[in-house]
């Protein structure tokens, strides 16, 4: 029942964030193997040699992969959740902290809504310097809404759960500002529903150009 304490095992180094969406379907995923990484949900399915972190905040999706991410923590891989029902979980390789319910926090992790937004504050406590967000799209792509088809919910396919997602983003942006001034944030994307007045863009060709 391991309680997480802050670390900056990463400290002022670069933290590159799998996001779920369909954008990142033909990433050539051997790119990531010498970044440091934190898979939202269901990248960890990748092992961790690519997603050297996973985290999530879903008990339902919890429920499903829980053997599959017992597996996975055998191989190397790290395991954080900010899921409330698994505070208290005795479970040796799952590393619990608790929830906010927005912004970004020191000592725990901001929900906001969504995953992809309590690995942005995983990656500032681990110490990224700059954290770039991989298929963060919020929409959907030729009908699909993740670049993976385990999908736990075929609702989330609703453009309206994107604009719910987004709005939240607001109190991550509030806190980035106000607490973690140093830290730089970018989204790799050239099309997202996420507003660059939120979180910057960076186009895809500029980041792997800056990668290589």
């Amino acid at each position: 029942m391991p309680r997480w304490k802050v670390e900056r095992v990463w400290d002022q180094q670069d933290v590159l964030i799998i996001g779920g969406g369909p954008s990142i379907e033909s990433l050539d995923w051997s790119l990531l193997t010498k970044e440091n990484t934190i898979g939202c949900n269901t990248a960890f399915i990748h092992g961790p040699e690519i997603c050297k972190v996973c985290i999530f905040g879903d008990y339902r999706w919890w429920k499903k992969y829980e053997n599959e991410l017992a597996e996975y923590a055998k191989k190397g891989g790290t395991i954080f959740t900010n899921n409330q029902k698994l505070f208290n979980a005795k479970i040796p390789w799952l590393w619990t902290t608790s929830r906010e319910a927005r912004g970004l926090h020191s000592t725990s992790l901001g929900w906001n809504g969504n995953t992809g937004a309590s690995a942005i504050n995983l990656a500032i406590l681990l110490g990224g310097k700059r954290v770039f967000l991989l298929g963060y799209d919020m929409h959907t792509i030729n009908g699909r809404s993740n670049w993976h088809k385990r999908i736990l919910d075929k609702n989330l396919v609703r453009p309206s759960v994107y604009s719910l997602f987004c709005k939240q983003f607001v109190h991550v942006k509030k806190d980035w500002k106000n607490k973690f001034p140093d830290v730089e944030i970018f989204n790799v994307t050239d099309d997202s529903g996420l507003s660059a007045d939120i979180i910057p863009w960076m186009s895809l060709s500029e980041f792997w150009a800056g990668r290589a």
